[in-house]
C-alpha cells in the first residue's frame, strides 16, 4: 500500500502484527524506495516498514525548491511521525541514509519530536560540519552523470564496467550490486525533480541543533566513503549522545555494501531506545 502524507509517498512494507516496532526510512539524495531493498529483508519478518520517498523523488510530487532544505524537510518529517504515531498508538524509529539521515537528525530536534520519534539511525549523514561541502562548479551533479548513463542501453550500464562507473564513488563493491540495483538507483537520480532543490539544500547549510535531540541516536560512517569521507563529519556537530560506528570496507551506501550489518545496527538501535 502507498499513501501520500505531508508531501512524502509512503510505502508499507514488512509485518502487520500490532507489536511490530514501526521503522520509517528516509532515502538520500537523487533516491527512491528501491534505495532500501537489499536492506527491507532482514527487517520485514518482524518490523513495520514505512519506506518514504521524499518530494519530488520516485512517486512523490515536487514542491517549490525553496522548501526542499534539509531542515524544512525534517519539518514535514517530524509532522508525518506525528501522524503515525497517533495511528500506531507508539513512538516511530526513524533510519536516513545520506540526506536521509540528516532530515531524520532535523525531524528529531523540532519541538514534541520526543512524544513521536523513539530513535533515530543515520547512515553517513551530511549536515554535520562547520562548512558546508560544496560541490566544485565545473564538476557534474550526480543528476547530470545519471541523465548521461541514461542514454545508453541498460545492459551497458550493468556491466561490469558500466557499475563501476555509475556507482563507483557511493560502493566499494559496485561490481557485485545486483544488476536492478543498479538500474534503479540511475533511473531515480536521472528522474527527480526534486534533486536540485535538495543538493542546493544540502550545499547550503549545516545541522546545527544536535542540543535539541533528546532521543537515542547512532551515525554510521564509512571510512571508503568517497562522497562524504569521515574526515569531513565534525562529531561535535551531532546530538551528544550519539553512538558512532566506523567501518572499514564501505562507502557512502551502507546498505548497498553491508546491509545484513546495517540490519544489525537498526535492531540494536531499537532494542536499546
Amino acid at each position: 500500500m502507498t499513501e501520500l502524507l505531508e508531501g512524502f509517498a509512503v510505502h508499507h512494507a514488512g509485518s502487520t502484527a500490532p507489536e511490530a516496532p514501526v521503522v520509517v526510512l528516509v532515502h538520500g539524495l537523487g533516491g527512491a524506495a528501491s534505495t532500501w531493498d537489499p536492506l527491507v529483508p532482514h527487517l520485514a519478518t518482524d518490523h513495520s516498514l514505512l519506506v518514504v520517498e521524499l518530494p519530488g523523488h520516485g512517486v512523490s510530487p515536487a514542491i517549490d525548491s525553496a522548501q526542499m532544505s534539509p531542515r524544512a524537510l525534517g519539518a514535514r518529517l517530524h509532522r508525518l511521525t506525528a501522524t503515525l504515531a497517533s495511528r500506531q498508538g507508539r513512538t516511530v524509529h526513524l533510519v536516513g541514509h545520506s540526506l536521509g539521515g540528516w532530515i531524520c537528525l532535523e525531524a528529531a530536534a523540532e519541538p514534541g519530536a520526543r512524544d513521536t520519534i523513539a530513535s533515530v539511525t543515520a547512515f553517513t549523514p551530511p549536515g554535520l560540519w562547520t562548512t558546508p561541502r560544496r560541490r566544485p562548479p565545473l564538476l557534474p551533479t550526480g543528476q547530470q552523470f545519471a541523465r548521461l548513463a541514461g542514454r545508453f542501453p541498460s545492459e551497458l550500464v550493468t556491466t561490469r564496467i558500466g557499475r563501476t562507473l555509475a556507482l563507483g564513488a557511493t560502493s566499494t563493491a559496485p561490481r557485485r550490486l545486483p544488476a536492478e540495483v543498479v538500474r534503479a538507483a540511475v533511473r531515480s537520480i536521472a528522474a527527480a525533480p526534486g534533486y536540485a532543490g535538495a543538493d542546493a539544500g544540502i550545499a547550503g547549510g549545516a545541522f546545527t541543533r544536535g542540543g535539541a535531540v533528546l532521543v537515542p541516536v547512532t551515525v554510521v560512517t564509512g571510512l571508503r566513503d568517497r562522497v562524504l569521507p569521515p574526515s569531513f563529519v565534525v562529531r561535535a556537530c551531532a546530538p551528544p549522545q550519539t553512538h558512532w560506528l566506523e567501518w572499514e570496507d564501505c562507502g557512502h551506501v551502507p546498505v548497498w555494501d553491508r546491509p545484513a550489518d546495517c540490519a544489525t545496527v537498526v535492531r540494536d538501535r531499537l532494542r536499546t531506545a
